[in-house]
């Protein structure tokens, strides 16, 4: 592997710390952390934070001030020793930059005290393998390796490479043709040897409003009104379409219902009955949402005499529930749900750990929905 600087320096550059060789990364990181190895570390009082390696990718170099600064957010509060690797496909020539820095947690009387490590890449050019050799040789002893995988998916995941990864993040959000990557990671899982576990912001972002839905469900009035259900309305913000797709699929498996795909359409699914929910199956039609209204995805329910709204309240960080039964008072139920930026959908991903079941129960119903 060529350790040739790649050209075309960028501003962001400065928010690397210190370019090193990359034969100096371990002597340069341990300077930063006293200049004299572990004992100069404990002398200091610093402590060198390391539970994970986590390491983020992206094949955007102009979107590297972003990644730099949601890297930084993130591992000030997350034990972990973070790769930030950024490669220029389009670039003529083939090279690697690298820089070293910590993010510290600073306590009350302003001193660092738990420190986390960073080593950032810049690569240059389309060598298949640069990528894996970057990441393997820099990870820490045999920690656990989440992957935060930015923008659509390209040849550089290769075998030798998802081989290692416990945890892959990723957003099929703004991905161009989802179903195709889709079906890709689930053989890439099925193949290697340790299964890693995928983790789909897109998916992450519904867990409030997942929640919302359980609740309004755990209500014993509404539950015995679940054979009832004949509608389901999930309305989407532009570009955000694999939200409504994602909830969708997952209304249909908690119901137990079956995807008619002969008789479903984009606009609208038909959901055959299953062993519980509607008697007599229920479709759920697919909307954009008005562009003034706040929030990503909203959906009402239909069932019997009752109307069930769920949406996100247009002044505050709360999900407003609305009951409404015919000759009864409206009810409403509030539920705190901050909008939460990448960092810290990625650092929930990283405390809750798991297998991430929902989401593999869900995929292969989203998929279902993709093919129509």
């Amino acid at each position: 592997m060529t350790t040739a600087a790649p050209p075309t320096p960028h501003p962001a550059f400065a928010l690397l710390g210190e370019e090193v060789e990359l034969s100096r990364i371990e002597k340069a990181l341990q300077a930063l952390f006293g200049g004299g190895g572990d004992g100069a570390v404990e002398q200091s009082g610093i402590a060198r934070a390391s539970l994970i390696n986590l390491a983020l990718y992206n094949e955007n170099p102009a979107e590297l001030e972003r990644d730099a600064s949601v890297l930084a957010e993130l591992t000030s509060e997350t034990a972990c020793r973070s790769l930030l690797i950024h490669a220029d496909t389009r670039s003529a020539g083939t090279g690697v930059r690298a820089w070293v820095q910590a993010h510290c947690q600073i306590d009350r009387n302003g001193a660092k005290t738990v420190c986390t490590e960073q080593i950032s890449f810049l690569l240059a050019g389309r060598s298949p393998g640069l990528l894996r050799n970057v990441v393997l040789a820099n990870l820490d002893s045999d920690l656990p390796l989440a992957f935060w995988w930015r923008g659509e998916l390209s040849d550089a995941f290769e075998e030798r490479l998802y081989s290692r990864i416990d945890r892959l993040l990723y957003d099929s959000e703004g991905w161009e043709s989802p179903r195709n990557p889709f079906l890709r990671l689930l053989e890439c899982q099925r193949e290697a040897p340790s299964s890693f576990v995928m983790h789909d912001l897109a998916f992450t972002r519904l867990n409030s409003i997942r929640h919302a839905v359980a609740n309004a469900f755990d209500r014993p009035l509404v539950a015995r009104e679940l054979d009832s259900l004949t509608e389901v309305v999930i309305r989407h913000a532009k570009g955000h379409r694999l939200s409504s797709l994602y909830l969708a699929a997952w209304v249909a498996g908690r119901l137990e219902a079956a995807i008619d795909g002969a008789a479903s359409s984009p606009g609208e699914v038909v959901c055959r009955p299953g062993r519980k929910g509607a008697r007599n199956g229920f479709r759920i039609r697919l909307d954009e949402l008005d562009p003034q209204r706040r929030g990503r995805v909203e959906v009402d329910f239909i069932l019997g005499g009752t109307r069930i709204e769920i949406s996100r309240c247009q002044t505050r960080d709360f999900l407003r529930t609305l009951t409404k039964r015919e000759g009864a008072a409206i009810e409403e139920d509030w539920l705190p749900a901050r909008r939460l930026h990448d960092a810290s959908l990625v650092a929930d991903i990283l405390n809750r750990a798991g297998r991430n079941r929902t989401h593999a129960q869900t995929l292969p119903g989203v998929l279902e929905l993709l093919a129509l």
